[in-house]
């Protein structure tokens, strides 16, 4: 799947707003322009902003401020001219996903059409071929065999609720990953699965690009709490006590999660 990509013109180069911006705050607008076409209208957080842009969240916090100042920005991060200056058309996923609802609609209606019989009691034979003999019926193409667990089909619009049979596209979340500072391999088989039972059970449909950015906030999360954990503290007889790496089962951080955090 080719990387998503978003316009940007030439007017930048000459826009006041953004010109008179210093040329780390013009850095970090843009880099917000690219989250904002990788993550779709999922909402990116302060502390998920200043962490993609690799700075503290009091750089970003006065950073905020003056690109809230030249209303270049919302107060949710998203930048106020993207629908103006970006196309639906640009994206050929809905279009896809139409043609091929409309195809299988009009191929069922086919099938259900009915020949009336004529009113004679002639029989009607079949065509002969050149050799003079009858020509076999022409049999329809069978329909092709479903999988015993076959994927929910995508709507129209490309939403889909979480199923077990999900699988992240690789190079997409290859992509991803690397944008988010993430190795690839903490997306493990463990965290996809944790990931997938999570949320399928919610019944809540997005696109698949909506389920990958909320997969890779998803490992990041896990990521940043891991490390900020403090490792537990193990006593080894006749050594003393060490710290050893492990998950801190006293940590009453969940009480503070929120609903986007699940």
């Amino acid at each position: 799947m080719a990387n998503q990509w978003f316009r940007m013109y030439g007017e930048f180069a000459t826009d006041p707003k953004v010109q008179m911006l210093n040329e780390a705050n013009q850095r970090r607008y843009i880099m917000l322009l690219c989250l904002r076409c990788s993550n779709g209208d999922v909402t990116l957080h302060d502390d998920e902003i200043a962490f993609q842009l690799r700075i503290s969240s009091e750089e970003w916090a006065a950073t905020k401020a003056v690109l809230l100042g030249k209303k270049l920005i919302t107060d949710d991060n998203r930048p106020t001219a993207w629908d103006k200056r970006q196309y639906l058309s640009d994206s050929s996923a809905a279009r896809v996903a139409a043609h091929r609802a409309k195809k299988k609609a009009d191929k069922k209606q086919a099938c259900n059409v009915t020949e009336t019989p004529p009113d004679t009691d002639t029989e009607v034979k079949p065509s002969l071929t050149p050799a003079g003999e009858d020509a076999a019926p022409i049999e329809p193409d069978p329909e092709p065999a479903q999988p015993a667990h076959a994927e929910p089909a995508a709507s129209v619009t490309g939403l889909f609720p979480m199923h077990l049979e999900w699988v992240p596209d690789q190079v997409q979340l290859k992509a991803r990953a690397a944008m988010a500072g993430l190795p690839l391999d903490l997306f493990n088989r463990e965290a996809i699965a944790g990931f997938v039972i999570h949320h399928e059970a919610k019944g809540l449909a997005k696109t698949e690009r909506e389920w990958l950015a909320a997969l890779v906030n998803w490992v990041k999360r896990d990521t940043v709490q891991a490390a900020a954990r403090p490792a537990a503290v193990v006593s080894f007889p006749g050594k003393g006590q060490r710290r050893a790496n492990g998950p801190d089962f006293d940590d009453p951080s969940w009480r503070t999660m929120t609903e986007y955090d699940l």
